[in-house]
């Protein structure tokens, strides 16, 4: 092989490497750009599972998904206990409730078969008012001790209204 083959040769595997190292670098470049978009750029929407607002002490917000696509917010206090959550029944209604700092249920509003629903608990986790529409059509209240027992029950359908002595257990 001659000097000038050799050059040649060179000069050829030199231009190869000029052209790699400038595709390197237009890569490096638009990847660098892309990054920092997506870094400092402004974003339309986001697409996640479950979305967790932190403080030192733990979730101060959780937004999740359960398994079979039910929305769920929860809004915590300093301890990391949920006190407001509102998003899906299990039986696919709406649903918003409030807590204790302990996890105790005070107030439930949401919805049933035949309408919507408030129940109040006691700090034993007894219901103690409930108010509800029922399958008539018509609206009910119920007053319970702290056991949770019905001791009173107003019903707006006169076929259907409590007497004395009643099954009490029907409301439920």
């Amino acid at each position: 092989m001659t000097v000038e083959e050799r050059l040649a040769l060179l000069e050829r595997s030199l231009r190869r490497w000029r052209w790699v190292s400038l595709g390197l670098v237009v890569a490096a470049v638009l990847l660098g750009g892309g990054l920092s978009w997506s870094i400092w750029g402004t974003h339309t929407s986001i697409r996640t599972k479950g979305l967790y607002v932190v403080n030192e002490k733990g979730y101060a917000i959780e937004l999740t998904t359960s398994a079979e696509g039910d929305g769920l917010i929860s809004v915590n206090d300093h301890a990391s206990f949920p006190r407001v959550m509102f998003g899906n029944s299990q039986k696919g209604f709406g649903k918003l409730e409030m807590y204790t700092g302990h996890s105790q249920r005070l107030v439930m509003i949401g919805g049933t078969g035949s309408g919507g629903q408030v129940a109040v608990f006691n700090n034993t986790g007894h219901r103690v008012v409930d108010m509800q529409a029922k399958k008539t059509n018509s609206g009910a209240i119920i007053v319970s001790d702290y056991d949770g027992n019905i001791v009173q029950g107003i019903e707006g359908d006169s076929r259907t209204a409590m007497q004395p002595g009643a099954n009490r257990g029907a409301w439920r």
